[in-house]
């Protein structure tokens, strides 16, 4: 039987970073993932970096006509998918090799099986007896099982085997309203496939802000998206050549389609850990509850990341294991307290964080809201994608800037700028004194 310091289970960007924190402090550690194949988990292989090469892709295809106006000699011919798909797998596979790379210089031991607690102290990994002192839990998440929609990976798939798909299909119908189902949409749109987006919630993205919801909607129309709201699926009957989906709620109709994709969310990772031998506590919806610090009901044994009940992105991952190994290697009780922006990559690009005007209207709390447009920013124009606006939630009492959300033009990078702001707690006038240089995207926050 071995023995470790502190053994950390899952390869995903929480579980690899805690590992590198842990061993760079000099604490003996191992890691242990399911398969070399699946280093770096569910962002690596089938979320983050393969799902926004494909949009970036998608970006381009919309800019097109923008650059032909201009007076370049572009046309747009359609989409080779197996050539994206194989850059697409080249690109996974450089950034798998190098996690590898620095899980190796800082000194990680790698165990490639699955592992079950045999007890607090103790793991078993395909056979394999593991003793530890201490542990952290960072499985991640799984696909949410939908009954009526069983992944056949042919006619009904999931975002795992969108990466599969040699050809576009002629249409799509995605269930899931939120930013998975929202940036598949956006994808296949852009390439000429007819999309058909149903959403179980009354609006895109439920959990942005209402406003930019609309927007987005507005888009999607616009570009032929057809979106149902406030429904879900009763039964889909797979034929030779497609599927028929009928749906109940709203919209009480059936929809023919050759492919159905699945995006109906995820579920935390944590059923088959037998995480009861170890005493430690599940949640109502199968997430380990943690404290303030990611300690378990079992003070030697963390968890982070999507198996814990915080906001499910991979920077939320990293900063969650950089605390925990922190916590661990000096025997710390940190707790995360930074904000976690949202980052969604469709055309307009979503972001947000902070307080939402919705959710001080909840609260209370007085509020004075200010936006500023793309329409009137040189260089969204420029870049030919001037929908959107930015938007500050303002406490009314102090001027300090409570939330921000932005739909437009890289509003993945500028959220960061906004972040900053309500992270210290600066007042509306503070940042727009702020010089920003012109013509920029980021420039809109002067106008706020």
């Amino acid at each position: 039987m071995k023995s470790y310091n502190t053994v950390v289970i899952g390869g995903g960007p929480g579980g690899y970073e805690a590992a590198i924190g842990l061993a760079k402090a000099g604490v003996e550690t191992l890691l242990i993932e399911k398969s070399k194949a699946r280093l770096g988990g569910t962002c690596l292989n089938e979320g983050c970096t393969p799902a926004k090469n494909y949009i970036e892709s998608a970006g381009c295809a919309l800019r097109v006509s923008h650059f032909r106006e201009n007076g370049l000699g572009l046309e747009y011919t359609g989409l080779d998918l197996g050539k994206l798909r194989e850059r697409t797998f080249e690109l996974v596979d450089e950034l798998r090799s190098g996690v590898s790379w620095l899980l190796d210089q800082a000194g990680v031991e790698l165990l490639y099986g699955t592992a079950l607690f045999k007890d607090a102290h103790t793991l078993e990994v395909d056979g394999e007896t593991i003793a530890f002192e201490k542990c952290i839990i960072a499985t991640g998440s799984q696909l949410r099982q939908v009954a009526q929609l069983p992944i056949d990976g042919e006619r009904i798939i999931s975002s795992r085997e969108v990466f599969e798909l040699t050809k576009l299909p002629a249409s799509l119908a995605i269930v899931g309203g939120g930013p998975i189902g929202c940036e598949f949409a956006n994808f296949f749109a852009a390439f000429g496939v007819d999309v058909t987006l149903i959403s179980r919630g009354k609006r895109l993205l439920s959990g942005e802000d209402e406003e930019l919801s609309k927007v987005l909607l507005r888009a999607f129309k616009k570009r032929g998206i057809r979106v149902i709201t406030a429904s879900t699926v009763q039964q889909a009957e797979v034929s030779g050549d497609g599927v028929e989906v009928t749906l109940e709620g709203e919209s009480r109709e059936t929809i023919a389609c050759e492919t159905v994709l699945c995006a109906a969310g995820r579920t935390p990772n944590t059923r088959e850990l037998s995480l009861e031998k170890a005493g430690v506590e599940l949640g109502p919806k199968g997430f380990v509850e943690v404290n303030a610090a990611f300690r378990t009901s079992q003070p030697h044994i963390y968890a982070l990341g999507d198996c814990i009940n915080t906001p499910a992105y991979a920077h939320t991952a990293y900063a969650e294991a950089r605390i925990a190994a922190r916590n661990i290697a000096a025997g710390k009780t940190l707790a995360n307290t930074a904000l976690s922006p949202s980052a969604i990559f469709t055309h307009p690009a979503v972001a947000s964080c902070g307080l939402k005007e919705s959710e001080a209207q909840a609260k209370g709390v007085a509020v004075e809201v200010r936006k500023a447009y793309f329409k009137a920013n040189a260089r969204a124009k420029i870049l030919g994608d001037d929908a959107g606006f930015a938007k500050i939630v303002v406490s009314a009492e102090s001027g300090v800037i409570l939330g921000a959300s932005v739909i437009g033009a890289e509003a993945t990078e500028i959220i960061h700028e906004l972040l900053l702001a309500v992270e210290q707690k600066m007042t509306a006038d503070e940042l727009k004194t702020m010089i920003h240089a012109h013509p920029t995207v980021s420039e809109i926050i002067s106008f706020l």
